[in-house]
C-alpha cells in the first residue's frame, strides 16, 4: 500500500517535473479585487521576465514579500490562486515567469530536461528586484523545481527566508526515482553537479512543507536539510507531492498552509 502511495504520488508529479511551457495565460490579477503592478524584469543575462506584484489592501496589509518560484510546468497564472489567497491574508505577493514560459523572453528548451540552470539566474533578478522595491524582508515560495533555484540564487543574491514546498535534496535523486517509479528518462543540465555544494550554503530560515505520501520529495529529504538552521521547520500534510494548499484547507482555500507561514515568520523574525 505504502509503495502505491508513492507511485500515485509520482503520477501527478511528472505532470509538473519536467520543463513543459506553456505561453497561454489562464488567468490574470484583473480578475482578483487587489491593486497588481505588471513589470517586465530584466536579467542579468538580458532576458526580460514577466512578472505580476500582487498588493493586499491596506487595512490587511503585513508588510511582508513573497517571491513566487513555480515548479517547470505551466506558467505563473496557474499558481494565482493559491497567490491570490496568500495577499488575502496580508502579504504582497511576487509572481513571474521563468524565460521561455507565459509572456517572458523566449528561450529554446528541451521537454525531457528537470529544469535550466537559468532559471536561477531569473530568480536572482526578481529577487534583487523585490530587495530594491520593498522595505520588507524577502521570502522565497518555492515550489518543487523552484527549490533548485531558490538555493542556488540564495549563494548570490540572498533574501530573507524560504517557504520550500517539496524540496528537492539532489536533483540526481530526483531522476532516479522519475525512472524508478515511471520509466521516465530525465535529464540535467550541467549546474547540477554543483548543487550539492550550494546545498551546504542554504543557512537561512526554512519552512519544508512536505506531504506524508510524497514519493518524489520526501520527508526524509526535508529532515536531512532542516539542521543546517536552528529556526527551520517541517510541516507535514496527509497527500501527495505538491497537495499541500489543497490538502490544508479549512475555512478557507489554503488557510492550514498560510497559518503555518504566518506561524513560522512570526516565531522566525516576530519574537
Amino acid at each position: 500500500m505504502k509503495h502505491l502511495f508513492c507511485l500515485l504520488s509520482l503520477l501527478f508529479a511528472q505532470v509538473v517535473l519536467a520543463v513543459n511551457p506553456i505561453k497561454e495565460y489562464v488567468d490574470t490579477p484583473a480578475n482578483s479585487k487587489f491593486r497588481y503592478e505588471e513589470v517586465q524584469i530584466e536579467t542579468a543575462d538580458g532576458y526580460a521576465l514577466q512578472s505580476w506584484t500582487i498588493y493586499p489592501d491596506d487595512a490587511n496589509r503585513l508588510n511582508r514579500t513573497l517571491i513566487l518560484a513555480y515548479s517547470d510546468a505551466g506558467n505563473m497564472s496557474y499558481w494565482l490562486r493559491q497567490g491570490i489567497e496568500i495577499v488575502n491574508q496580508g502579504y504582497t505577493v511576487v509572481m513571474f515567469d521563468y524565460r521561455g514560459f507565459g509572456a517572458s523572453d523566449a528561450f529554446e528548451m528541451e521537454e525531457d530536461m528537470l529544469y535550466y540552470d537559468e532559471f536561477a539566474i531569473d530568480l536572482q533578478a526578481v529577487v534583487a528586484y523585490a530587495k530594491e522595491k520593498f522595505n520588507t524582508k524577502i521570502g522565497v515560495w518555492a515550489l518543487s523545481m523552484g527549490t533548485i533555484s531558490a538555493v542556488i540564487t540564495h549563494n548570490v543574491q540572498p533574501y530573507d527566508y524560504l517557504i520550500a514546498d517539496g524540496f528537492v535534496v539532489d536533483p540526481k535523486i530526483i531522476i532516479e526515482r522519475l525512472y524508478h517509479f515511471l520509466e521516465k528518462e530525465i535529464h540535467l543540465p550541467p549546474g547540477a553537479n554543483a548543487y550539492d555544494k550550494a546545498l551546504t550554503r542554504l543557512t537561512l530560515p526554512v519552512l519544508f512543507i512536505v506531504g506524508d505520501r510524497d514519493g518524489l520529495t520526501t520527508m526524509q529529504d526535508s529532515h536531512r536539510v532542516k539542521p543546517l538552521n536552528p529556526k527551520s521547520e517541517v510541516v507535514a500534510y496527509k497527500g501527495g507531492h505538491l497537495q499541500g494548499f489543497q490538502a490544508m484547507t479549512k475555512t478557507y482555500h489554503g488557510e492550514g498552509y498560510i497559518d503555518a507561514i504566518n506561524a513560522f515568520y512570526t516565531k522566525t523574525f516576530e519574537k
